[in-house]
């Protein structure tokens, strides 16, 4: 019995040892898994859709069927499917060695997060006018400026340009214009420094463009944001395809333009017939000139750009480089650029710690034409008045011209190749923050930048050329400018069971300090006298050197509440007080506060089963903005100039004479105010293939800044800044986008 007993053990521990080596050989065996990645709506197949084992770096990418294959996989592990626009998918392997996987469209419309200042939001959650525009929608083909990738697509935003001058860069207004005398362009925000030359960022390194446009989404940028404020955020590092940590982007292009238009004008022939029929004595210098094929050519485009990037869970990184070259329609008309990008991020003391920094460097080369006027050097002008009877050429291969300067009659060919107008510009940004996370919810954030523009100018007009009165004149002019600025503030967020709450609250300053100087010469000595040799020419009088220096600093104080409720019931407070040293004396602060209230009927019982309707949401706000964009610094504050040397009547000695500029001291000068009601509804339908909204708005601007007339006495000059007058802007602006049809070789969405 014994024996018998120990035998059963002993057979029983072999069952127990033999089923634990086949579990332990089966959850460690390598298999390899097929499969296909469709549409789970369509069932068309997904191309380039991510695979990827989880806890791996094993992983790999759909082909034009939708079909994958990977090796060395353990029968008991997940895969992680992901493509953007579609929900991401773990599959459990389970020992399956051919998947067929289904993958439902993202509502992207509810989950997508906007930058609005200080933070980001989710799409869904926003209670102003603001609109996102994410660099899969942006503008394609010739970009000669970054702005341009947004024209069309945001509504309420007019972008425009004049003529095919690459030099000539793009007017943008957000509802209209505000002001008068001030400026009326928007505010633009590169990744969190407000200020920045939005033409120095290649269309290629931005990820998305946030357009803040009514007054409760602007107010938390105080007197800057009066004309709205587009916020740029550039692309970061990412992990390339398959679960490597780098990446290589490059694109490129070349394109052709053509004037597609020209003016039907008078030819050769049809004023030979006019002269003959009238018995007309006319100048016919026997030539048959189309002046329009003289001037215009096929302009050119060339852009390159290469990205180096990467990324883990602790970092990233990315470098970008981008020279362009732009060739005008008008002969002479010409810019080249070299843009150059590097940003990194990394995550320190158990991720507490955020630290990333960007610098940015931009060379440019500009050769300007002038046109679109009516004076001498107007290549246009002069091309469209031109007599197709006088040739280019002489016989000599010299520039067949008329002395006939008072009629300002000149070969706009020989203007073209005889005026030198050029321009080179150096433009270097640097910007830095750090944030560190004090509690759960709780994040302090410093951020830092400094900005540096550095612009050349030359002119010159030989002695030879016709269109100067002068025996040849040239000028020299250059100005810097330079940005500082320091910004720091807290980010709170918290959930309480059904309850959200944000607050944003911190401090701001920013200073820019502007100088250059010009001058200006005429009565050239020599054939070789140019803008580089100033000194050649004879004429050097009062007024022909010059230079200035301005400045102005803005301190601020701003703060943020965000609530919302079961994320049906939506509420914004913001307020910013502002500190300018543009304005007077008794008038130097303002403050600007704003809210906006949403419902989210969408989320009510009563609408949830309601399976295509995906998104309803009203909103109202309202606030109040101010405005210094355009604003000069010391339009407050008489200025003293030099006005030449006068001989004194006492000793008989020269001396520099002196007047006040001609306008008086303002020190009540003020803010121009703007007070903004807006009422907006957002909705998507249909899965989100489409969405849209509505805005109605009132804008009222108040104590509008002008020049005016004063008696005099008692006004010392007869002229002041002062602010007086109103301005209303009233709107609709309906957006609408519908994905037509998604498939694997086509996406089609208006």
């Amino acid at each position: 019995m014994k024996y018998n007993h120990f035998k059963l053990n002993l057979r029983t521990f072999g069952v127990i040892f033999a089923l634990l080596v086949f579990g332990i050989t089966a959850n460690a065996q390598q298999i390899s898994v097929t499969g296909v990645v469709k549409d789970a709506a369509s069932g068309e197949p997904i191309l380039g859709a991510n695979i990827l084992v989880k806890g791996t770096t094993n992983g790999t990418i759909t082909n034009f069927n939708g079909e994958f294959s990977l090796s060395s996989v353990a029968s008991s592990a997940t895969l992680v499917v992901k493509y953007i626009g579609y929900q991401p998918l773990e599959i459990p392997v389970e020992g399956k060695t051919n998947l067929v996987i289904q993958l439902k469209e993202d509502a992207i419309v509810l989950s997508e997060v906007v930058a609005i200042g200080y933070g980001v939001q989710k799409k869904s959650d926003k209670t102003g006018a603001v609109m996102n525009v994410s660099s899969a929608e942006f503008n394609k083909g010739v970009l000669t400026d970054p702005i341009q990738a947004l024209q069309g697509k945001a509504s309420g935003v007019q972008i425009t340009k004049k003529g095919g001058n690459p030099n000539d860069g793009f007017s943008v207004q957000i509802r209209g214009a505000g002001g008068l005398s001030t400026g009326s362009n928007p505010l633009y925000v590169v990744d969190g420094v407000p200020g920045v030359d939005a033409t120095t960022i290649p269309s290629e390194d931005i990820e998305s463009f946030n357009v803040l446009k009514d007054a409760s989404s602007t107010a938390i940028y105080g007197s800057r944001g009066a004309n709205g404020v587009i916020i740029i955020t550039t692309k970061c590092g990412t992990a390339g395809l398959a679960g490597t940590k780098n990446a290589i982007d490059f694109n490129s292009y070349i394109s052709m333009d053509q004037v597609s238009k020209r003016l039907d004008l008078l030819s050769a022939s049809d004023i030979r017939s006019f002269i003959q029929r009238n018995g007309i004595t006319h100048n016919d210098a026997n030539a048959s000139t189309d002046w329009q094929n003289e001037i215009y050519r096929t302009g050119v485009t060339q852009n390159y750009n290469v990205a180096i990037g990467g990324a883990t869970d602790k970092s990233n990184y990315r470098i970008s480089g981008t020279w362009s070259d732009y060739k005008g329609v008008v002969k002479g008309t010409e810019k080249q650029r070299f843009t150059a990008n590097a940003n990194v991020m990394q995550k320190l003391l158990n991720d507490k710690l955020v630290v990333d920094g960007t610098i940015s460097a931009t060379f440019e080369e500009n050769d300007y034409e002038d046109f679109g006027g009516n004076g001498p050097t107007d290549i246009m002008y002069q091309a469209f008045q031109r007599s197709p009877l006088h040739p280019v050429y002489n016989p000599d291969g010299t520039f067949y011209e008329q002395p006939a300067y008072e009629f300002q009659y000149f070969n706009p060919i020989a203007t073209i190749n005889n005026i030198q107008n050029q321009r080179s510009a150096k433009r270097i940004r640097m910007n830095g923050s750090a944030q560190y996370e004090i509690l759960p919810g709780l994040k302090a954030k410093a951020n830092g930048a400094y900005t540096r523009d550095d612009s050349e100018s030359y002119y010159f007009v030989p002695a030879s050329s016709p269109t100067s009165s002068t025996k040849g004149r040239g000028s020299r002019s250059y100005s810097n400018n330079t940005t500082k600025l320091l910004e720091t503030f807290l980010n709170y967020d918290k959930k309480f069971g059904t309850h959200t709450l944000s607050l944003v609250g911190g401090y701001s300053y920013q200073n820019q300090l502007s100088d250059g100087f010009n001058s200006f010469g005429t009565n050239a000595q020599s054939t070789y006298v140019g803008s580089n040799n100033l000194g050649g020419l004879a004429d050097v009088n009062y007024g022909s050197i010059g230079s200035y220096k301005n400045e102005w600093t803005i301190i601020s104080f701003f703060g943020r509440a965000a609530y919302n409720y079961d994320q049906k019931y939506f509420a914004t407070v913001t307020v910013r007080r502002d500190g300018s040293s543009k304005f007077g004396a008794n008038n130097k602060w303002g403050t600007f506060p704003s809210g906006s209230l949403a419902w989210s009927a969408k989320n009510e019982s009563f609408l949830q089963d309601v399976n295509w309707l995906d998104q309803l949401k009203l909103r109202v706000g309202y606030g109040m903005t101010g405005n210094t964009e355009g604003f000069a610094s010391y339009w407050s504050i008489p200025v003293i100039y030099p006005s030449g040397m006068q001989p004194s009547m006492e000793d008989g000695v020269s001396h520099t004479v002196v007047y006040q500029t001609s306008r008086d001291a303002n020190p009540d000068l003020r803010w121009e105010t703007m007070q903004e009601l807006n009422l907006g509804i957002d909705w998507a339908v249909l899965n989100s293939r489409i969405q849209g909204s509505v805005e109605l708005y009132s804008r009222r601007t108040v104590d509008l800044i002008y020049p005016y007339s004063l008696p005099q006495p008692p006004s010392k000059t007869g002229n002041v800044f002062a602010n007086a007058g109103i301005m209303t802007n009233k709107g609709i602006e309906a957006n609408i986008s519908y994905q037509v049809f998604s498939t694997k070789n086509l996406n089609y969405k208006t």
